[in-house]
Parts: C-alpha cells; structure tokens; sequence
C-alpha cells in the first residue's frame, strides 16, 4: 500500500514544489530528478503487483470518512475554480455547466452519506499495470522534454510574464490525478480524478491566454463537462437504485444481465468518449494544438484522451451484454476513426495530422471496446500502448523542428531529412510506427480486423478499411516529405537541448521496443488482463506472425539507422526540364536560358476531405448516434426482464500449421522462382501487346535483357537513400511473395505488399524531383484506392473457410469463388491498378523509352532500376496468385484451374490496357471505393449471414 501511496502523492509533492521554483537550474534539476523517481516507482509498482494478477488494496477501514470528506471538498474546489474562470471571461455556457455539476457533487455527497459506506479499495490488474507505466514512463519523460522547450518557448516569447512554474506544476498534478483514475476502484473518487484531469487540461490549454487558447480552452472544458455529468448522472443513478458504487463490483454484478445497468453502463461509455474526443466532441482535442508541444503529447499519448478509452475497455465485457451501449461506442468509435483519418488527408499543419490521428486511433480504440470480445481487447490494449509511445515520439519530434525551422507546416519540413537527420529519422520512425507493419499501430488494426470479422461487424469492418486506407495516404505524404535529399544543407538540430533529445530518445526507443518484443507483452501484460478479465485469452494473429513482425521491426530500424545514407554512389542532379543550375533549390534554365524554379506541394485533396465538406455532416451524424444510443439505453433501463444478450455470431480463428516456416520455405522459393515468372510474363505481355496492335513485338526474353543491361550501366543516383528505399521495397515483396505461396497469413502477405510500396514510394519522395513526386502522390493514391479491396478479400476468405492462412484454401471442399465471386469481381476490378495497366496506371513508367518524365521511376537508373523492374514481376506473379487462390479446393486438379484462371485474368488486363485510355486519379479513386465497397460488403454481409442462419 505504501507504493501505491508513494505513486500518487510524489506528483503532488513534485506539483507543490514545482509552483515555487523560478531558477532555470533548480527547475531543470528538481523535474529531471521527480521524473525520475516517478518512472522508477511506476515501474517498481509494475514488478510488484504484475505477478499477483487481478488483486484488491483497500487503505484502512478508519480513512473512508476522510477520503470521502477530501474527495467532496475537491469536487467543490474545482468546480468552483472553473465557475470563476468562467465568470471572468464571460462564458455562460461554460457557467451553468459547472453549477450543475456543483449540484450534482453535492446531492451525490448527501447520498453517500446516508448510509452508504465510502470504499477505500483500489484495484490493481494488468490493463492498471500498463496504464501505470504509460503515465509514469512517459508521462514523466514529456516532463523532462518540457525542460528545454518551454526555454525555447519563453525566449521567443520574452514579452510574456515567465509562467513556467505553474506549467511544471499542472504537468505533475496532471499525472497524479491519473494514477488516481487507473488505479481506484471507488467511482465517487474516480469521477474526482476525471474531473481534475479535466481542469489541469483546461489550465494547460490556455496557458498562453491568448485568445485563441481561452476559447480552445473553453471548448474543451465544455465539453468534457458534458462527459462529467454524465459520469455523476451515472453515479446518482447507482445510489437511487441501491447498485454497486465501486467499479469491480459494477462489472461483476452489471455482467449478470440486469436491466438496471443499461443506462449506467451508456452514461459511462458517454463520459469515456467525451474524454476520448470521439466525434461530435472531437473538436476539443484539435483545438489543443494552440498549447505548447509538451501539452498536446500529454494529452494525447498518455494522459487526458488514455483516461476515457481506459474507461471504454473496462467497460468491454459490459458491451456484451447490454447491445445499445454497444452499438452506440461501436457506431461511434468506427465512425470517428473512419473520418477523422479522411478530414487528416486535407491538413498540411502538423499538429493537426497528428490531432487527427489521434482522434482516429482513439475511435479503433473505442470501437474494439465496443464489441467487447477479448480478441477485441486484445487489440485495444495494443493499440493504447503502441500510439503512447509513437505518438509521444511525433509530437516531441514536431515540436523540436518547430522550434528550429519556425513553422509546423508538413510542406516546410520538406528536405528536412538533410537538415535536421537524427530527428527527421526520429520523426519517419514514429510516422512508421502509426500506420504500417511491422510496427505496433498496424499490428493492433490487423488484429482489430480479425476480432471484427469473427463477430460480424460488417459495418465496422467496412470503416476499419477505407480508414485504413485513408491512414495510408495522409502518412506516405507527411514521411515523404521528411524524406527528401538535398545537396549542401544546413544542419539546423545543434541548438536542440539535451533533454530534448533524451526524451524523445526514450521514445524511439520505446516505440522499437513495444515492436520488437510485441509477443513478451501479449504474454505478460495483455493475457493476463484477458484472463482475469474473460477467464481466457484471445488468440488474435499467432506467436508465429509476430515473431515475424518483431524481426521486420529490428531490420527496419536498423536501415533507418545504420545503411540509409551511406550508400556511396556517384550523385547526379535530378532533371528539372532543362539545365539544372541548383538541385537543392531546384532551380533550371529553360528553353529560354531564363532561370526557373521547380515547385511541388504534397496533395491535401481539399475538395474531397477537406473540413468544410466533411466536420459537419460528421458531427451531426455522430451526435445523432449518441443521442439514440442514449435514449435506447434508458428505455432498455426500464425494461423489468433479466437480459443477457449474447453475440450473433462468435467465430473462432483457426490456423494452419506453422506460419513462420511456411514463410521461410515459400520466401526462399518465391525469390528464386518469382523473378524467373514474372519475367517470362513480361515479355509475353509485351509480344500479346504488340500483336493486338498488329505487330510483331520483341523476344520472348526481352525483359531480361533490358535489366542485364540496367545492371551494367554505371552505379549513378541522385542521392544516397534512393536505392536503400528500392532494396527495401524489393525484399518485402519477395517477403508478401513467400508468405502467400508458401500458404501464410493473407494479412501479413497484404500487409508486407503495402510496406514495399510505402519504401518504393519513399524512394521517390526522396529525390525531391518534381516528376518523381508527382508519381509518387499517384501512387500513394493507388494504394489507397485498392487497399480496402484486400482486406475484404481477406474477411471473406476468413469467413467462408474459417482462417487467414492461405494453406487453408486447399483443405476446403469447394473453390472460394462459389462464395466470393463478388469480392472477386471487386479484386479484378482493381487489379488493373495493381498490374498498372490503363486505364488506371497513373503513377508508373516502366517501359523507359515511352516517357522520359511524370513518372515515379524518373530519377531512377542503373541497378536501382533494375530492382524496381524485377520488384514488377515478383509483385505481377503474386497478385495472379490471388486470383488463382479463388479457384483452388481440397482437389489436387484444381490448381490446373487456378492456373488458367491467373492467366485468363492475365491476358483480360492486357486487353483493357491495350483498349483503355488513362483516367484522371479522381475517377479511379471513385469507382474503386464504389466498386470495391459495394462488392466487397455485400459480399461479406452475406457471409455474415449465411453463418448466423
């Protein structure tokens, strides 16, 4: 009890200090060193309580009466510090919120006073344990950030009064309040918690006072307010019903199916995702970017918003029994994560990217709370680890740039890879970890996948894919442009502080960690929530898989840093469209001699996602949502039946043998026999080609001899990561290859297929060459037009033969296509994307004498060409694969089927190709959603419901 005590009462020790030191030394010695002990004692906490499971702690029986005294005088305390801020700068709204919540505490101390035992008890579990180290880690890291920026910060901003100790001093109580929230088991106490959380965010917030930080600052306070009545309105609900008051008790007794605990159980979700910016109340969590760098990573890695997803996922096994709290944290978690990954593609300010994103992430969080199963929480845990420790690491990295370079505009961090190296590799690193395998982020989506596919949540599978998708797209574009190369920059990293680069050392190191050694914490920090949670653990994606991930994680860091720049190439200037007379400004001289500059901006598709399209009919929406959800629950509440409503549909997840092995064999096959097909299929496609259009076209082999003589032309690049990219790029190819025919996991094979496109599109982003950045927005725009395509291909394929792996197909009793054919005809609708064949080949020239330029291979050559020739056919080869994988069955003839069947479909694109002009990138995005949604949907409801009936 003693370390528990010591957990939350140093921060408020550490708060009181902080308030009164002013001497830039003292503050930095006595932060470093509270930090310090904080992270020691939350881990310390860690290896004792880990080991004994699921326990209660209960202080003596003789401190009720005090605690509950202190609990009600903060309630009090703090309403009435938000009632004079409201006052004072003339905020009704804000006002009689407040007073109702005044109110509210004071009816609910009466309440607990009458008769009803105030409990001392804090429960401790796995999920408390890893909340713990989130707060204390990380938490504490940020305040030993906040070192070295908020100096920074006051210097630029001298004409303001130094305001430091009271920003040290919220940061600290911030954290203390937290422990408070994860760790008591007493809901009256917990809501004081909550709302303290909410003031110290409130004070963080507006800690310039500008306007635009009192109004952000308000608005935030606002609408958590709304989450904190009805967190008390659930409270007051409990003690006029005579329900348990405690949250270990709420759990067990709500879990028997009463009634009674619908509406509570919805007030509860309400609050959660208030405090969790779900959409309609996303706003606040945008509007917390006009506060200082350290504020926005406290608030949105491992404090404010991990409050209320923490509150959804204990919730979770409440979710499956009472359908309209679930439907309403399903619909709207999905929803926001479906949106706020679209509304992120317009935004070209950093922080909003990254706002967004949260935002997003926190809805995949809410959503898999939401369905409740423990496969599903298996994925929610994860994913609330994996984005505290990269999203940390990003905003930390963008507040640092800012300070250097004056802006926090994605399009003024162009080259920054040259300028400011170690933290542009921090920054890619923590890009990478949000949004592809191997890293956590994707990971925790692959298994949110699964654990959507075994219950049915056809809807939610459907937003999980296109905002995946999105996610996609608006990452590629920001690490693109961190990328870039150019010549004789300036470093611009030397004034960041020591506690700078500490911290966000920390952070990379914890976001490779969590990576690396993903399987250690399944088995030692989220199973075990399962199981004394559920009384089993959720078998998500296998031991094999990700021990794959781990090992692709460390050789990934290691190139980010270890090879990437150091290749030694002869350097050649990019082509601008005439002589080149800088490549760093990427200044020519025209036809004209004059002299011009080369510009190219990312795409931020306005006028499809921008804000004022999109924000409004997603709130209404979603408010909508809330609203219903809501008024069910209490209309469920009245109900006088006992009620346990179980899943519709609950599949397990089989497998098939050893995915790791499997993986090995088919990898070393597929990289000896893949380039051999793939280059035979080039030069028949190109003698097909040629004999549509009446001649007689070159060997057979000429593909071959194309690369021989790439292969032989001198080792020129335009700079030293290009080819780094395109290694990388070809080797996870031939890894997707080796997954799929060596009959692996269909996601892992997707998912390693879009990695080699994010490195090959790196490549590109990286010459800073107009043509090649163009090519690479096109093909960034590609994946995102088929990507959702392959999951619901994969969903389908789970749900007609009860796996992932594509081993299973050949132990099925009939073809996938009796089941699929209408995602199949969704996956040859995007093939053509895919093959690159026109109309929708809009990124790439891989016949080099047709087009010099506007293509995503233009600044490429030589050997590093040639790669990206021999990647094509391994990738041509892999995705005929999938179409044969329709056609294959238990019958050893039917991959003769399989086999025509590729070619058929084969010879279809040449014929399209050869009969299709390009379209614009817009209709291709269009009809492939349409076409792919429609299709793949459709077909995954109806499995759905085959299964069900």
């Amino acid at each position: 009890m003693e370390l528990i005590s010591a957990l939350i009462l140093m921060p408020c020790f550490a708060a009181l200090v902080m308030l009164f030191i002013r001497q830039d030394k003292a503050r930095a010695v006595l932060s470093a060193s509270f930090a310090a002990i904080i992270a020691a004692l939350s881990v310390a906490f860690a290896a004792v309580y880990l080991p004994q499971g699921s326990v209660s702690v209960e202080l003596p029986a003789s401190y009720a009466s005090a605690l509950g005294g202190i609990g009600f005088v903060l309630d009090l305390v703090v309403g009435a510090f938000i009632l004079a801020y409201a006052v004072r700068y003339k905020r009704t709204l804000a006002a009689a919120l407040v007073l109702v919540q005044i109110v509210g505490a004071i009816a609910i101390e009466a309440a607990l006073s009458d008769g009803v035992e105030f409990s001392t008890a804090m429960h401790i579990d796995a999920l408390a344990v890893v909340m713990v180290l989130i707060i204390g880690v990380i938490g504490s890291g940020i305040c030993v950030y906040s070192l070295g920026y908020m100096k920074d910060f006051q210097d630029i901003h001298a004409d303001q009064k130094d305001r430091r100790p009271w920003f040290f001093a919220v940061i600290f109580a911030f954290l203390s309040a937290m422990y408070n929230v994860v760790l008591v088991d007493n809901l009256s106490w917990m809501y004081t918690a909550w709302e303290i959380t909410t003031l110290c965010s409130f004070l963080l917030i507006g800690f310039t006072k500008t306007e635009e930080a009192i109004d952000n600052a308000f608005r935030q306070i606002v609408m958590n307010m709304l989450g904190g009545i009805a967190f008390q309105a659930a409270i007051a609900y409990l003690c006029i019903e005579g329900l348990p008051l405690t949250m270990s008790a709420f759990l067990a007794q709500g879990a028997q199916g009463s009634a009674l605990f619908a509406l509570p159980v919805a007030l509860l979700a309400f609050a959660g995702m208030t405090k969790a910016a779900q959409m309609p109340f996303h706003t606040w969590l945008l509007g917390a970017m006009v506060a200082p760098t350290p504020t926005s990573a406290l608030l949105h890695s491992s404090t404010m918003v991990k409050a209320g997803v923490f509150l959804l996922i204990k919730l979770a096994p409440l979710f499956l029994v009472y359908p309209t709290a679930s439907a309403m944290v399903i619909a709207v978690g999905g929803f926001t994560f479906l949106m706020s990954s679209l509304l992120a593609i317009s935004q070209s300010n950093a922080k909003r990217v990254l706002a967004y994103s949260t935002i997003g992430n926190l809805g995949l969080i809410a959503a898999c709370a939401g369905v409740g199963t423990p496969e599903a929480v298996w994925a929610a845990i994860f994913l609330i680890i994996f984005h505290a420790a990269a999203k940390s690491l990003l905003f930390l990295c963008v507040g640092s740039a800012e300070h250097q370079i004056g802006s926090r505009d994605i399009e003024s961090m162009d080259g920054l890879f040259d300028r400011m190296p170690r933290l542009a590799r921090y920054m890619m690193l923590g890009c990478m970890g949000m949004f592809i395998a191997p890293f956590g982020m994707l990971i925790s989506k692959w298994a949110s996948l699964v654990s959507f596919a075994s219950t049915g949540q056809v809807l939610l599978l459907g937003m999980l894919a296109f905002g995946s998708a999105a996610t996609f797209m608006f990452w590629a574009k920001f690490i693109g442009k961190l990328s870039g190369v150019a010549a004789h920059a300036e470093n611009q990293e030397m004034k960041i502080h020591r506690s700078e680069w500490a911290t966000i050392g920390l952070m990379a190191v914890l976001t490779v960690g969590c990576a690396v050694f993903m399987p250690l914490l399944s088995a030692g920090f989220v199973e075990p929530y399962l199981a004394s949670t559920y009384a089993m653990a959720g078998d998500v994606i296998g031991a094999d898989n990700m021990l794959i991930t781990s090992i692709s994680s460390a050789f990934i860091v290691a190139v980010m840093f270890g090879a990437l720049g150091h290749a030694r190439k002869r350097i050649v200037p990019i082509y601008l469209g005439g002589v080149t007379i800088d490549k760093s400004a990427r200044t020519f001289r025209d036809s004209m001699s004059k002299p011009r500059q080369a510009t190219a901006r990312n795409w931020y598709l306005e006028d499809i996602f921008g804000e004022r399209i999109l924000d409004k009919p997603a709130t209404v929406i979603s408010a909508i949502a809330v609203v219903v959800g809501l008024a069910a629950s209490a209309a469920f509440s009245v109900a006088s039946f006992e009620t346990a409503i179980a899943l519709p549909m609950y599949a397990s997840v089989g497998t098939v043998g050893d995915d790791l092995l499997r993986t090995l064999i088919g990898t070393v096959a597929f990289a000896v026999l893949g380039p051999v097909v793939g280059c035979l299929l080039a030069g028949a496609d190109r003698i097909v080609t040629a004999r549509m259009q009446g001649r007689v076209g070159p060997p057979l082999l000429q593909p071959y001899y194309d690369v021989r003589k790439l292969l032989m032309k001198d080792d020129v690049a335009v700079n030293s990561v290009e080819d780094v990219y395109v290694t990388c790029a070809l080797i996870f190819a031939l890894l997707s290859g080796g997954a799929f025919f060596g009959g692996g996991n269909f996601l892992m094979c997707a998912f390693l297929i879009t990695l080699s496109a994010l490195f090959f599109i790196l490549a590109a982003y990286s010459t800073r060459s107009p043509y090649a950045e163009i090519g690479a927005d096109r093909e960034t725009v590609q994946v995102m037009a088929y990507e959702p395509v392959i999951l619901f291909m994969a969903v389908c394929m789970f749900l007609a033969i009860g796996t992932f792996d594509v081993a299973g197909v050949a132990l099925y009793s009939r073809p996938l296509i009796v089941v699929c054919i209408p995602v199949f005809l969704a996956l040859m609708f995007v093939l053509t994307i895919k093959l690159r064949k026109s109309p929708f080949d809009l990124s790439y020239s891989h016949h080099g004498h047709q087009e010099i330029v506007k293509g995503i291979t233009t600044e490429m050559s030589g050997r590093t060409l040639a790669k990206v020739e021999v990647m094509h056919w391994c990738e041509s080869v892999l995705f005929l694969g999938w179409v044969g994988m329709f056609f294959v069955w238990g019958n050893p003839v039917s991959y003769v089927l399989a086999v025509a069947a590729a070619l058929a479909a084969w010879l279809l694109e040449i014929f399209i190709d050869n009969n299709f002009a390009r379209v614009k990138w817009q209709a291709m995005l269009k009809w492939a959603w349409i076409v792919g949604g429609v299709l793949g949907i459709g077909n995954i409801a109806a499995l759905c419901a085959f299964i069900v009936f």
